[in-house]
């Protein structure tokens, strides 16, 4: 085994940390606090947010679009290449 194998393996026989059993508790309370201080701007943004939304998908589909045409060039990034395995394929035949 090479260094980093060994010091993974001998990571993963540690026991786990005691804290990580209170880090659920402790991401909840935080949640609950962010919450609890800002809540009603939480509400306003995401109201601000569902308008404008709103607003874009209407005029969006009230402004009429081009129509689609097929590219003349079957290769969308330019020609192939002299030696990409496309083409030695195709004159293979």
């Amino acid at each position: 085994m090479t260094d980093i194998e060994s010091a993974l393996a001998r990571l993963r026989d540690l026991p786990a940390d005691p804290r990580l059993s209170m880090i659920d508790a402790a991401v909840l309370d935080g949640l609950q606090r962010e919450l609890a201080a800002g809540g009603r701007q939480s509400g306003g943004m995401f109201a601000t947010a569902a308008a404008v939304a709103l607003v874009t998908g209407i005029l969006g589909s009230a402004i009429p679009g081009t129509p689609a045409n097929a590219a003349s060039n079957p290769f969308p990034l330019g020609a192939p290449a002299a030696l990409a395995p496309s083409t030695l394929l195709t004159s293979a035949e």
